[in-house]
């Protein structure tokens, strides 16, 4: 296990690489995680349908159904228009960007005068409030909000790997060393 340390260092670089291909293409994956939305609301409205069709007379729901084909119309609709879902996508993650933006600014705000941490979270939580406006209003700004959240997610998943690929290594040259050692007293 911990001679393949390679292993994770390449998946770390390859996870890295793609931190920084996030970051200077954010419409790309804005535009990437919309059709995988489309296309993962279609697929499950065409299993519900299917797992209606196949379902015994008894067991058949007719809600089921409906909400089966609602699912698979929306992720057609979806499909067909990208730029739509894009901006549903903007528009999602800007009012959670809002609402978190609102707690960091009223949590700073009850312990501001307790400590001076309070007026960091005022700060974080007013510039958040700003940012999420701003994916609202603005599908650029949406769409390069989304793709840092995301490339500096992955990023910071690309440095830990490499990181523990260098720890693994270190571990396996002393689990080596402890080997040989016992081998050599008997």
């Amino acid at each position: 296990m911990f001679k393949k340390w390679w292993v994770i260092l390449i998946q770390g670089i390859l996870m890295f690489i793609l931190g920084i291909f996030i970051f200077n293409n954010p419409v790309e994956v804005l535009s990437g995680i919309s059709l995988w939305f489309g296309l993962i609301i279609l697929l499950t409205g065409i299993l519900g349908i299917f797992g209606w069709i196949f379902a015994g007379k008894g067991q058949r729901e007719t809600g089921s159904l409906i909400w089966s084909i609602i699912s698979a119309v929306f992720g057609l609709i979806i499909l067909m228009n990208l730029l739509a879902a894009m901006k549903a996508v903007t528009i999602i993650f800007g009012i959670w960007v809002i609402l978190t933006g609102f707690n960091l600014l009223t949590s700073g705000w009850s312990i501001k005068n307790n400590n001076f941490f309070g007026w960091v979270l005022v700060f974080i939580g007013i510039l958040s409030l700003i940012a999420g406006l701003m994916m609202i209003l603005n599908i650029g700004s949406g769409a390069a909000g989304v793709a840092t959240i995301l490339g500096l997610q992955v990023i910071l998943t690309g440095v830990a790997l490499i990181l523990l690929a260098f720890i693994k290594k270190a571990i396996a040259g002393k689990v080596e060393d402890k080997i040989k050692e016992i081998k050599s007293k008997m």
